[in-house]
């Protein structure tokens, strides 16, 4: 089964090309790493802003844990 397989005869002469993927690969990461982190900020203060009005609309403190309540247990 050996015998069957061929060779091949070129050989590559040198490996810049794959060097520059290489680093753009990493760029294009950390780029990406970025916008999630932005996108993760933006989620968290809209999240902070909705805890924020929920307090200010609620009218009692048993009313505000009720709701918070329900906000995380889904009853």
């Amino acid at each position: 089964m050996l015998s069957e397989q061929k060779t091949p005869t070129e050989q590559v002469a040198t490996f810049a090309g794959n060097t520059e993927i290489a680093e753009l690969t990493i760029g294009n990461s950390r780029f990406g790493i970025g916008i999630i982190m932005a996108m993760a900020g933006f989620v968290g203060v809209w999240g902070c802003i909705c805890f924020v009005n929920g307090i200010v609309q609620s009218h009692s403190i048993q009313e505000l844990a009720r709701g918070i309540f329900t906000a995380f247990t889904g009853i």
